[in-house]
């Protein structure tokens, strides 16, 4: 397939050529002429302009013609080579290059969009790719080189022309590469015809198996020389290999078991675990090389050199011990628990020592001649709680970093005090490639490299936080690290266990042409699958279990992109803990309007997170929706009113039967008192009137006197019968009559016995209805009260006072001599509080400086006028 600048696509078939159109492939032929009308084979195509220049398949058929121009807008080929042996055409800025079976060549482009064929000579730093017939050829985005020469797997030429080789050594699928296509995203994939795709994420990332056909066990570089010296243990041969050279030399007269090399300027170290042998790059001239030995210590185990520092002071450590050799002898040895892996410096110049008794120590270097160079600054041990760590490294912000068996990597700040501060505590659940740290090392540009059983992580600060960059394993690649360092270029080189290196170039800046997208592949809900642009808003109640299958194309680090939600509407109102995992599970989700936050966020921070919004709603069922709710609601509304209006009805009906009865007691009590004052009232009368008459006729004293008691009798009884006549009487049976009556009849009372009345009664009286027993018993207890006073006081004022609130309350009090005995008990006050009782209301008596009568009567839930 070929896609020009247009978007338009051509296919270069065993069939011929054809144009995508229309949905669908059309032949174009290639040749007016009909006995070449029918061209086949053919196997590349670029677009000049207005012209094609394809490529035949020479294999695949007999042709007279390998290279064909052919014109567009003519519909027919205008020109062709023959025997030129060519099987494939790449382009780069204004040159296209054809290669195949002969040199590669190089065509001027500008002549080709003119309709000619017109060769140039090639660029010098390719001159070395006509040494060989190639494949075929590929620039990528950086302007990189890459050919396949043969079955010797891929060639890459940077534009400074130095060479790296890709092949199955170091990690390559297959040594035969059909092709190369890079991504958006700055990928490379690498096509064969027996092993499928295999993907370059990083095409400065270099796994070499076994270089120089040698095992090695150690390598030393350092960041300002040019050279990496490389010692393989069981052939006891050094290689030294610099951008342009490899060397090889063979050692000799040291012991077996040498494994470690350390560089200190121009000196190169070499020990086992007894002995230290030197180097001098002077003697790098022979072949054959034998080094000096200039330290052995038997009392150690394990000894391996950790640091050589400025004063040629050689600090090395083992189980137990940590030794500072000066001049070839021990001058210093601390005493530790266990087996120290690692040490490092910081910026200070202070030495970090663990051991994996769960040691940390820092320590400072002192007088060369003192006797005690190395000293103890402080012993972390007691506070830093980490079980086995095996590695130890300084960051530029002299951050400690600590790395464990099976524990992760601690991140430590410590301060001028050296108090340690824990700032971050990594493992694979937060991104790394395993949780085992075999080794760690600080680049020149501060960031901190994790070696693994399972490949190599980087690690560094953005914006006050770590981003954890998993650096092999993105390149599917998982080689067992033990040792990293850092060469002049910028080059991260790795050792691994069985010998291999792992080589990972400065990056290169890729112009950040890509932003992946985050959407919704489908969404299943109940028994039915959703998917395209146009997603359901709307869910069936029974659709309570929702799975959305997210997407976010990236081939950079796809298995690590992580996702994670908000769903509003719920109570959960924070991010869930993000995860690998793409699709969502929402389970008995209640009806209601909600709206999902999705996210993604990719490894080691490459993109910035993307996020999208997806509302939708779950309707109720339909006993729960609006209109089953306002119906409900009617119709409860409805029986409420129709309970309400019956029960009001009901009792209308019921205070009208007892206003009817009442109305007719009032008519019976009504037609009482007047047939008792028509009748009774009329006979009294007249009795009273007989009996004056005798009084005055009479002549005996015997006779006068019953007279007067019977005109005295029946005065009393006109009296009682008047009361008797306005308790009866409906038209009195309001709070008012009862306290109009009341103050009448305590001020005739008063006057007809000499009682000087004071009264004080409420300017608002209340207008309530009071029934005749409330009005009758009350009235009654006045009465008595003020008959008591009359009958045994020898009062000669009285006081009442009347107020009314809820309550109607009444005061009497006189000045009399009160009660000489005392007894509440006694028949008439005892009768004054049993009235009183009978109606709900209170009667307190008083006896202090006269009598005091205390009335309490509630009026507050009778009813209105």
């Amino acid at each position: 397939f070929y896609k020009n600048k247009k978007g338009q696509l051509f296919a270069a078939c065993d069939e011929g050529l054809f144009f995508f159109t229309n949905n669908r492939f059309i032949n174009l032929p290639l040749y007016n002429n009909e006995k070449y009308n029918n061209q086949e084979f053919l196997s590349s195509v670029y677009q000049a302009d207005n012209y094609l220049l394809i490529i035949t398949d020479l294999s695949l058929g007999p042709h007279k013609r390998d290279v064909l121009l052919y014109d567009l807008q003519k519909k027919t080929t205008i020109a062709s080579i023959k025997q030129l042996g060519c099987t494939s055409i790449t382009e780069i800025e204004d040159n296209v290059y054809l290669l195949g079976a002969k040199p590669i060549q190089l065509l001027d482009k500008k002549q080709l969009q003119k309709g000619k064929i017109v060769f140039k000579p090639l660029p010098s730093k390719y001159t070395n790719l006509i040494t060989a017939a190639r494949s075929f050829i590929f620039f990528d985005s950086q302007k990189n080189l890459w050919s396949l020469q043969g079955g010797g797997g891929m060639h890459k030429i940077d534009t400074s022309g130095a060479v790296e080789k890709y092949s199955v050594a170091n990690g390559l699928l297959s040594n035969n590469v059909s092709s190369i296509f890079e991504d958006s995203e700055n990928t490379l994939w690498f096509v064969n015809d027996n092993y499928g795709v295999q993907k370059l994420v990083n095409n400065s990332t270099q796994l070499t198996s076994r270089p120089f056909n040698a095992y090695i066990n150690s390598f030393a570089t350092s960041a300002k020389g040019d050279t990496v010296y490389y010692w393989d243990m069981q052939a006891q041969k050094l290689f030294l290999q610099t951008k342009a050279t490899t060397k090889v030399f063979f050692i000799k007269n040291i012991n077996p078991g040498s494994t470690t090399l350390s560089l200190s300027g121009s000196n190169l170290y070499l020990n086992n675990t007894k002995n230290i042998y030197h180097f001098s790059l002077s003697q790098f001239k022979n072949a054959v090389i034998t080094p000096s030995l200039i330290y052995t210590d038997t009392s150690i185990n394990n000894m391996n050199i950790s640091f050589v520092d400025a004063s040629g002071a050689i600090i090395i450590q083992g189980a137990y011990r940590i030794n500072t050799i000066i001049n070839y002898n021990t001058i210093n040895s601390y005493p530790v628990k266990y087996y120290i892996d690692q040490g490092a410096a910081d910026s200070k110049g202070r030495l970090w020592f663990v051991s994996r008794a769960s040691e940390l120590y820092v320590m400072k270097t002192g007088s060369l001649h003192g006797g005690n160079y190395l000293q103890l600054l402080k012993d972390f041990s007691p506070v830093i709680n980490i079980k086995a760590p095996r590695s130890v490294v300084a960051d530029k912000q002299d951050n400690i970093w600590v790395g464990t068996r099976d524990n992760g990597l601690y991140c430590f700040k410590i301060d001028e005090n050296l108090q340690l501060k824990l700032l971050h505590h990594f493992n694979e659940k937060d991104g790394l490639t395993a949780s085992f740290i075999t080794t760690l090392f600080c680049d020149t540009s501060g960031a901190v490299w994790a070696g693994t059983p399972s490949g190599i992580d980087k690690l560094t600060w953005q914006n006050k936080s770590i981003v954890i960059d998993n650096v092999s394993k993105r390149s599917n690649l998982y080689p067992y690290i033990y040792l990293i360092k850092q060469d002049k270029h910028n080059n991260i080189l790795a050792l691994t266990i069985d010998g291999s290196m792992l080589k990972i170039g400065a990056q290169q800046n890729n112009p950040k042409t890509f932003t992946p997208q985050l959407f919704i592949k489908y969404i299943k809900a109940g028994d039915l699958t959703y998917s395209g642009s146009l997603l359901p808003i709307n869910y069936s109640y029974k659709q309570y279990n929702i799975s959305i299958h997210t997407a976010s194309p990236s081939f950079y680090d796809e298995k690590q992109i992580k996702y994670s939600y908000i769903l509003e509407g719920t109570t959960n109102s924070s991010w869930s803990e993000p995860n690998t995992n793409a699709v969502l599970q929402f389970i008995n989700l209640s009806p209601g309007k909600y709206n999902l936050k999705i996210k993604a966020s990719y490894p080691a921070k490459k993109y910035a997170d993307k996020i999208i919004n997806y509302a939708f709603i779950i309707s109720p069922p339909w006993w729960q929706s609006w209109w089953f709710n306002v119906l409900t609601a009617l119709t409860l509304v409805t029986a409420l009113i129709f309970f309400i209006r019956n029960y009001y009805k009901r009792k209308l009906k019921k205070q009208k039967t007892v206003l009817e009865n009442q109305q007719a007691i009032e008519k019976e009590r009504s037609r009482i008192a007047a047939d008792i004052h028509d009748d009774l009232g009329a006979g009294l009368s007249t009795l009273r009137f007989l009996s004056e008459k005798v009084k005055r006729n009479s002549f005996s004293e015997t006779t006068k006197n019953d007279a007067e008691k019977i005109v005295a009798n029946s005065n009393e009884l006109v009296q009682k019968m008047n009361e008797l006549i306005w308790a009866m009487n409906e038209k009195n049976d309001t709070l008012e009559d009862l306290l109009f009556y009341a103050r009448a009849y305590a001020a005739e009372y008063a006057e007809e016995n000499n009682l000087q009345l004071h009264i004080t009664l409420s300017e608002n009286i209340p207008a309530l209805m009071l029934t005749g027993e409330i009005r009758r018993n009350v009235f009654l207890t006045i009465k008595e009260t003020l008959h008591n006073i009359v009958k045994h006081a020898g009062a000669k004022n009285v006081f009442i006072n009347i107020k009314t609130t809820k309550n109607l309350f009444i005061t009497i009090h006189d000045d009399g001599t009160g009660f000489k005995i005392f007894n509440e008990e006694g028949n008439g006050l005892k009768n004054m509080k049993k009235r009183m009782e009978t109606i709900g209301g209170i009667c307190e008596i008083i006896n202090n400086n006269g009598v005091t009568v205390n009335i309490t009567v509630p009026v507050g839930k009778l009813s209105s006028l």
